[in-house]
């Protein structure tokens, strides 16, 4: 697979993508996500996984087959998954590559064959389609979303199955939910990439009221002490839009949501926050403050994307 020299970020979106696909609807939707962010100058490339014909072979979708049937099934559907996104991304990047990742033969698990097409392809940016309860071998089970977050070379996006906005425009929203950790800076800093002088941007930082008013802290000052640091976490993000990001200032807002004080939870107040502002994608880091159990970046990603309706996007601190 052909790679450059130069691997570095450049501002104003992304250079090398890598697109990962099955034979699934979530990987149609992953790819026409893919085309709203392609560039004239990106480079992509598609790589369609066929899965472990072996792990399938109990479950429906291999329903009636030997394990060699099933491979083959799941190669076609690989191959067909390439055509329709060459098809679906004709004229939309400088360079298109393809490839089919036979997991039964390589051998690899899932999330280790997409960290090293990541790392082959020397990509900034991975999507993948997700389906929550099924599929690309449950993308978000906490084995496969900690070896990706941990692993992968550069930004993930993931894009669930049922997402049906894919345009072909620009987003127009971008959500940043930070904690003030090193990790939700990095993710501001790489997500930011994708605004363009138009783009509206929220940042928000959530106020865990739940943990604030449970029976073993007390609750006003600890809540007290979380919206403080929220506030500092707010500001540090907003200096990462200036420029030399395609930042329009007049186009960010900021502000701080909470939790309810009880059966609540962070990744929940994210979602409705997306929901209410209809953002076209959230943007979070992959870990928060480690041994400080009011971070919420780590678990918190995991939950989002198992409930995320639109696509997200998962920044390590260093990318």
């Amino acid at each position: 697979m052909e790679s450059t020299k130069d691997t570095s970020p450049q501002h104003g979106g992304f250079r090398r993508i890598v697109l990962c696909l099955d034979s699934f609807e979530a990987s149609r939707c992953a790819g026409a996500f893919a085309r709203r962010l392609a560039r004239p100058s990106s480079e992509l490339t598609i790589a369609a996984l066929a899965l472990d014909s072996h792990s399938l072979a109990s479950r429906a979708v291999l329903s009636g087959l030997d394990a060699d049937d099933g491979r083959e099934e799941l190669l076609k559907g690989a191959e067909r998954a390439i055509v329709e996104s060459r098809t679906m991304l004709a004229n939309w990047a400088a360079i298109m590559r393809t490839r089919v990742i036979d997991l039964t033969k390589e051998g690899d698990g899932a999330a280790d064959a997409v960290v090293t097409e990541a790392h082959d392809a020397c990509a900034d940016l991975l999507i993948l389609g997700i389906r929550q309860h099924h599929g690309l071998v449950r993308w978000f089970d906490p084995s496969v979303a900690g070896r990706l977050s941990q692993l992968a070379p550069c930004a993930v996006i993931v894009v669930p199955a049922r997402y049906d906005r894919a345009r072909d425009i620009t987003l127009q929203r971008i959500l940043f939910a930070v904690d003030g950790s090193v990790t939700s800076l990095a993710a501001v800093d790489i997500g930011a990439r994708l605004a363009t002088a138009d783009t509206q941007i929220r940042v928000i930082h959530v106020v865990d009221r739940a943990m604030s008013h449970s029976g073993s802290v007390a609750g006003k000052p600890i809540e007290d002490t979380f919206v403080k640091e929220g506030a500092r976490a707010i500001e540090a993000a907003a200096g990462k839009l200036g420029p030399p990001r395609n930042v329009t200032p007049s186009l960010v807002s900021t502000d701080q949501i909470s939790t309810e004080t009880s059966e609540d939870d962070i990744a929940s107040a994210i979602l409705r926050e997306a929901e209410r502002w209809n953002a076209d994608l959230i943007v979070m880091g992959t870990h928060g403050r480690r041994g400080d159990a009011r971070a919420y970046l780590g678990s918190v990603p995991n939950r989002v994307a198992s409930l995320i309706e639109i696509p997200l996007m998962l920044v390590r601190e260093q990318v």
